[in-house]
């Protein structure tokens, strides 16, 4: 995954507009446009910067750590009636 910029604003899956400078991931795998909380980017071919690659890789790092903690965290447990 190679991390972005956004040039212009964007719709994402979510519906929600992301703004212009949002940080977004290119996953080769899905060939999609990802943000970490809103989706997949409705835009084939948006207008994004691409990140230096220090910056890429610490950000893609983060967010695998971010996610590695969600897997990871407590479970909410059904209670029984």
């Amino acid at each position: 995954m190679r991390a972005f910029r956004t040039e212009s604003t964007y719709y994402f899956s979510s519906t929600h507009l992301i703004p212009r400078g949002a940080i977004v991931f290119h996953s080769e795998k899905l060939r999609r446009y990802i943000h970490p909380v809103e989706g997949f980017l409705l835009d084939g071919h948006p207008r994004v910067q691409m990140l230096p690659d220090a910056e890429s890789e610490v950000l893609e790092t983060k967010w695998h750590d971010a996610l590695a903690r969600y897997a990871d965290g407590p479970r909410v447990r059904a209670e029984s009636r």
